[in-house]
């Protein structure tokens, strides 16, 4: 017997139009006018390609009930896009980015103080309108959330400049940091329709995986792309002591960790010049780093791919694909 409603849900579109409603609702204040509302409303103008509220109303399209509560489930993918906005401001001022997509940033405009109070009066409006719409159940998944993504951070925040990190700590930061959230989009989506458990921690299971591609498809950007393209600094990472996957799989083989590690050694006492930045990239892909990491995107494909497969065919199923093909084509 099928879980799914068998009645007509919202047009893709519309449903986003509604998620765009909620975002606005959600955050709205007695400050609209003011110069607090200004920084607000640059806040709410930098929403990207909305990746999370889009998985979690596809999600839904398994259960019985996503028709019966499109509404609630477009007030949860908006609340799941406000907490990503709220991290997105949060890391732009631990990176001290000037710009994000493009658009100068709330703490390159409004300065580090701002920013930081518009992130964290977003997550506040997030859990006010959890309290007031008694969205309990969600609540502790998101509050969850949001905790293991602090985690994360704060794991991937000791491990700098740390030669010896391995590739188990590095998931394990990844893991929290950003699969965290896309793993949650999918679980809140499969419940609130009424997905059956064993469905609900498929999908859950499934973000989990789709957003560990997405974090390695990040890693790869500065192996695979240029600084103009993407709009940020090349190997800021590296620069940083943040060792991504490339790197740490290069690490792996005694041909790549005698070449990196001098280099290594070299940024943690300080800023490495452009030769020297240039070489540790021609040694991680020269000893695999690029190599292993695009293999690991296609081995987790293959697994998130497991999951669809047991999952009942509907048309969302196809369109969860295609983000997922999307994710794995380098």
């Amino acid at each position: 017997m099928t879980e799914r409603n068998n009645a007509c849900a919202m047009t893709e579109e519309s449903a986003m139009e509604r998620v765009n409603y909620y975002i606005h609702k959600i955050a709205e204040n007695s400050f609209a006018s003011t110069r607090t509302g200004a920084v607000l409303d640059d806040v709410l103008g930098s929403s990207g390609k909305m990746i999370r509220p889009r998985l979690l109303l596809l999600c839904s399209a398994f259960g019985p009930y996503a028709l019966e509560r499109s509404e609630r489930l477009c007030m949860l993918a908006a609340m799941v896009e406000l907490t990503h906005m709220a991290s997105l401001i949060h890391d732009d001022i631990i990176d001290e980015a000037p710009f994000r997509r493009g658009k100068p940033s709330i703490q390159g405009k409004y300065g580090k103080d701002a920013a930081v109070y518009a992130g964290d009066f977003l997550i506040e409006r997030v859990h006010y309108w959890q309290v007031k719409e008694q969205l309990i159940d969600a609540a502790m998944i998101l509050s969850q959330t949001v905790e293991d993504m602090c985690i994360g951070e704060i794991g991937q925040a000791v491990c700098r400049y740390d030669m010896n990190v391995t590739v188990d700590a590095y998931l394990k930061n990844i893991r929290g940091k950003t699969a965290s959230l896309f793993s949650t989009a999918c679980e809140l989506g499969a419940m609130e329709a009424g997905c059956s458990k064993k469905t609900a921690e498929k999908l859950k299971c499934f973000g989990a995986y789709l957003g560990i591609m997405f974090q390695f498809r990040d890693d790869l950007l500065d192996f695979t792309s240029s600084e103009m393209a993407e709009g940020k600094k090349t190997h800021k990472d590296f620069h940083d002591g943040i060792y991504t996957l490339p790197v740490l799989m290069a690490l792996e083989t005694p041909g790549g960790r005698e070449a990196l590690l001098p280099i290594m050694r070299e940024n943690a006492e300080r800023n490495l010049s452009a030769d020297e930045i240039e070489q540790m990239e021609k040694n991680v892909i020269q000893w695999g780093g690029v190599k292993r990491t695009v293999e690991e995107i296609h081995r987790y494909a293959a697994l998130a791919g497991e999951i669809l497969d047991s999952l009942e065919d509907i048309p969302e199923a196809s369109k969860i694909r295609r983000m997922l093909d999307k994710l794995e084509t380098i």
